[in-house]
């Protein structure tokens, strides 16, 4: 069927929701499209949609994992996960890491199955990621059909929580187990197959707890949902409360280390401040801005609200809501707990906010434009777009090492100290074996707190001595009275060394200038 631009755009169907919708052709025509029939068409194939889409999304993930390289936190996790058993890794892991040892243990089985690269060291956050999307999907297909649950499973791409599906971290980890917890929260809610879906949700908690402390905020939204039921029902649902507290014992198991990093956190590098709670929205949600914006266009073109279904056929239970809304306070929740308990807090702490968005705006649309609607499709269509243009437009970045020749060059000739920590351990990790002897850190917990404000990075690496040979030395030990060494350091972060010295005395000169990095001769005073 055709119509004039004019006609199209005034017309509208009433078989719940907006049925029609239109692609310009040349000649000032247009084709209209059956909204409820591409929907039918979209349930009906919804697995073979799925497999497809996981296709995709992996081999558009490992392509992004492969071209990026490891940095300071990773190599941390790597230290951990080279160990030669199990046993080893978690000793490791508990020794060098602030955080829990699962991530580690995961990843030191991928990394003796498929080498160490860096994709198989990341792949447990790849998988991770993924769950969470397919939880998303089995969540809000289940309110809302096919089309509404395939959107919820490809927002999570278009924001900010990506770029942790390709970090060798816990983060990307965390999410799948996030989505595992709310998908056997809303089976243990329905009474379906409680007797795996109880036992499901106490590990899936168990295991977001194993992987970050801040996992912890899990239990918002899931203990507030529940609240919600027990008010509806008047009644406790005792299988899904032990399953909340089982879930929880990790955090009684490990309160002495739980206690031991808040106590470590005191001069932190990410200090908390309230505004944070907003900031995290602006960032995190940055990649999707730009989608967002066309598809609220285009619904101005496909029409208005039209009536929605019948509300027994798709309504979403109000405990869901609320389970969806509180994940999406989880970050000003953690930005709080971070003023008052951690003094610090970083966006990737919060993430599971975006998954209470991404199970949201779905299901919000859904509501507003009825589950059968042309809004449906166009808004899959706009989250398809962008999500093929996020999978395949990634940068490729070589050996970060072949990419600092005035570092190279100056290790050809002898030790080199470097101040940024986060320089150090990347450059340790891609240096040829032969001079990784040669890349020297310098610790001094005091100097640290004094120019820099936190000393979290000197000791962080000071610990990773017993567990690979990276040269790190005491400055104390290191600041003999005439001695000569260079220094390369980013102006981005200089660190603390050359303040040090040159307050103590020292001659500085610059040798060699690159692009945000400096080498610089140092002669300590006699």
């Amino acid at each position: 069927m055709t119509f004039t631009a004019h006609q199209c755009l005034a017309y509208s169907g009433s078989r719940g929701g907006i049925d029609q919708f239109a692609v310009f052709t040349e000649g000032n025509q247009v084709l209209a499209f059956d909204a409820p029939k591409i929907v039918g068409w979209l349930e009906t194939r919804r697995y073979f949609l799925l497999i497809l889409l996981t296709a995709i999304y992996l081999a558009g993930t490992a392509g992004r994992a492969a071209g990026r390289p490891f940095w300071y936190d990773e190599v941390i996790t790597l230290i951990a996960a080279k160990s030669p058993d199990l046993a080893t890794t978690w000793r490791a892991a508990i020794a060098t890491d602030a955080n829990p040892p699962l991530p580690h243990l995961l990843t030191h089985i991928s990394i003796r199955w498929f080498g160490l690269n860096q994709v198989s060291a990341r792949l447990p956050a790849i998988a991770g990621f993924w769950v969470l999307c397919l939880c998303l999907f089995q969540f809000v297909q289940r309110r809302k059909g096919a089309v509404y649950g395939l959107s919820a499973l490809l927002l999570p791409i278009l924001t900010g929580a990506y770029f942790y599906a390709t970090e060798a971290r816990a983060y990307g980890l965390e999410l799948g187990f996030v989505g595992l917890a709310l998908a056997a929260w809303q089976s243990a809610a329905e009474g379906r197959r409680r007797a795996v879906a109880l036992p499901a949700l106490a590990l899936s908690l168990a295991c977001i707890m194993m992987c970050h402390y801040y996992g912890v905020l899990a239990y918002l939204p899931l203990a507030g949902g529940e609240a919600m039921r027990v008010r509806r029902a008047r009644r406790l649902d005792w299988g899904v409360w032990i399953a909340l507290a089982v879930g929880g014992l990790p955090l009684v198991w490990r309160v002495a280390a739980i206690l031991g990093v808040v106590k470590g956190f005191s001069h932190t590098w990410a200090p908390a401040y309230l505004r944070q709670g907003l900031e995290f929205w602006e960032t995190e949600l940055a990649p999707g801005a730009a989608f967002a914006a066309l598809f609220v266009g285009l619904l101005a073109l496909v029409g208005r609200r039209a009536p929605v279904v019948a509300e027994d056929e798709d309504a979403v239970p109000e405990h869901e809501w609320v389970a969806g809304a509180l994940l999406v306070a989880t970050p000003l929740a953690a930005v709080i707990g971070g003023l008052l308990v951690t003094h610090m807090f970083t966006e990737r702490y919060a993430l599971m906010g975006l998954v209470g968005f991404c199970l949201l705006t779905p299901m919000v649309a859904a509501e507003f434009f009825g589950r059968r609607g042309a809004a449906g499709v166009v808004l899959l269509g706009v989250l398809v777009w962008g999500v093929t243009i996020r999978l395949i437009d990634y940068p490729v970045k070589g050996n970060p090492f072949e990419s600092e020749p005035v570092l190279k060059k100056a290790l050809e000739q002898g030790p080199v100290v470097i101040p940024d920590g986060q320089l150090f351990l990347q450059m340790w990790q891609y240096a040829p074996e032969r001079l990784k002897p040669r890349l020297l850190y310098l610790a001094d917990d005091a100097a640290a707190l004094k120019y820099m404000g936190f000393e979290t990075i000197d000791g962080g690496i000071r610990v990773l001595r017993q567990w690979a040979p990276v040269q790190v030395t005491e400055y104390s030990e290191f600041a003999k009275p005439g001695r000569e060494f260079l220094v390369y350091q980013s102006s981005l972060r200089p660190g603390w060394v050359l303040s040090r010295v040159m307050a103590d005395g020292a001659n500085a000169g610059i040798r060699t200038v690159a692009p945000y990095r400096e080498l610089v001769s140092v002669r300590l005073r006699d």
